[in-house]
C-alpha cells in the first residue's frame, strides 16, 4: 500500500459521509491540484451514492474547465446550502476557503480536509488526512483509491493526473518520486491522457495574455544581490488588455527561472487589497513561512497571500522589504 495508515483513515472518513449531503470545497484562486482533487473526490464519493457537488470562492479557471466534465461545480454566488456538510481538499486553513464562502455557507465550520501542505493547520472538527511530503492533493486521492480498491474512470483518471502534474511541474520537482511516476503510470492505464491534458492546460491561451505577459515583464527586476526577482501587473493592464487575473496566475514563474534567484515574487491589485505570488528555487528559501508573514500560506516552494488593505504602489516596497528580511534569516543574504 502507498499509505496504509492515511488510506485506511480515508475508508473511515467514506464511511462517516454515508448517507449525508456533501460539499468538496477547494481554495480561492484554485490551481490544477485543487480543481483536480476536488472532482476527484466529489466523483468518489458520488460512485458511492453520496450525493455530493463541488463549490468554490473563485470561478473554475478556463484552462481546467474541461476536466470538470458532468461532475456539479458552483461558484459560491451560485450556491445555496441546502444541509451540506463541507469536505476541503488542498488547502492549509480556513482563511484560504474564502471568507464569504464560509460565513454564507459553511458559518458551522469545515467537517473534514484532505491536504498534503505542510503548513497545514488542522483545521476540520472530525478528520484531517495531511501528508506534507505527498507531492499532491492528488497524489494523496490517487494511492488511496489504488489502497482501497476504489474503481478509476477516465474522468477520475484525468482528474487525479491533472493535479499531480500540475504540482509537481510537469514532473519536474523534487516532489516527482518513483512512486509518483508509478501512480502517474495507473492513472494513464486508467484512461487519463497526457497529450489531451498538456493541450487543455498549456496550449489554450488567448493572445491577449502575451500582452499581458509584456506589461508584466517589463516591471521586472532583481533585488538583494539578485537573490529575489519581482514584477507585478500594473493595475490597469487587465481592463486594457481584455484579460482576467487568472490569466497571470503562471507568470512568476518566468522570474522564478532567473540564474540566482532564490525567491520570485509576483504581485497585483486585487478587489481587497494586493495579492502575491512566491516561488522558492529550493527547500532553503521556505516561500510557506514567508507566505504566512504576509497572512498567506502554501507549498515549500511555491505559496500565496493576500494583503487585505493594501495598496500596490504604496506598499509594494514594504512586501519586497519583508522577502529580503526572510531571505536573511534563512541564511540567503549577507
Amino acid at each position: 500500500m502507498y499509505f496504509q495508515e492515511e488510506s485506511q483513515r480515508f475508508q473511515r472518513l467514506l464511511e462517516k459521509l454515508d448517507g449525508k449531503r456533501v460539499a468538496v470545497i477547494g481554495h480561492v484562486r484554485p490551481d490544477g491540484d485543487c480543481i483536480g482533487s476536488q472532482v476527484a473526490l466529489c466523483r468518489i464519493l458520488r460512485a458511492r451514492g453520496i450525493d455530493a457537488v463541488c463549490v468554490n470562492h473563485h470561478p473554475v479557471p478556463y484552462n481546467l474547465k474541461n476536466f470538470v466534465a458532468d461532475t456539479p461545480f458552483f461558484h459560491e454566488n451560485d450556491f445555496e446550502n441546502d444541509g451540506r456538510i463541507a469536505v476541503a481538499v488542498d488547502c492549509g486553513n480556513l482563511s484560504r476557503l474564502g471568507k464569504s464562502l464560509l460565513e454564507k455557507a459553511f458559518p458551522q465550520g469545515v467537517f473534514a480536509a484532505i491536504d498534503h501542505h505542510e503548513t497545514n493547520e488542522y483545521f476540520a472538527s472530525e478528520e484531517n488526512i495531511v501528508v506534507p511530503t505527498a507531492a499532491a492533493t492528488c497524489h494523496l486521492l490517487a494511492a488511496f483509491c489504488l489502497d482501497c480498491g476504489i474503481p478509476i474512470d477516465a474522468v477520475l483518471a484525468t482528474a487525479l493526473y491533472v493535479g499531480i502534474a500540475t504540482d509537481t511541474g510537469q514532473f519536474q520537482y523534487a516532489s516527482t518520486s518513483a512512486e509518483v511516476l508509478e501512480i502517474a503510470g495507473s492513472l494513464l492505464r486508467a484512461g487519463a491522457s497526457p497529450d489531451f491534458i498538456s493541450r487543455e492546460l498549456y496550449e489554450q491561451e488567448k493572445f491577449a495574455k502575451l500582452e499581458l505577459l509584456q506589461r508584466y515583464l517589463a516591471t521586472a527586476k532583481l533585488l538583494a544581490d539578485g537573490k529575489l526577482a519581482v514584477a507585478w501587473i500594473p493595475k490597469t493592464a487587465f481592463e486594457e488588455t481584455g484579460t482576467t487575473r487568472e490569466d497571470a496566475d503562471n507568470f512568476v514563474n518566468y522570474l522564478r527561472g532567473t540564474a540566482g534567484v532564490q525567491i520570485a515574487c509576483q504581485l497585483e491589485q486585487s478587489h481587497t487589497g494586493v495579492k502575491g505570488s512566491l516561488r522558492g528555487s529550493d527547500d532553503r528559501a521556505r516561500v510557506d513561512l514567508l507566505a504566512k508573514k504576509l497572512n498567506g500560506g502554501g507549498h515549500i516552494r511555491a505559496a500565496g497571500f493576500n494583503l487585505d488593505g493594501a495598496d500596490l504602489d504604496r506598499d509594494r516596497e514594504r512586501i519586497f522589504g519583508v522577502i529580503i528580511d526572510h531571505l536573511r534569516e534563512r541564511g540567503l543574504l549577507d
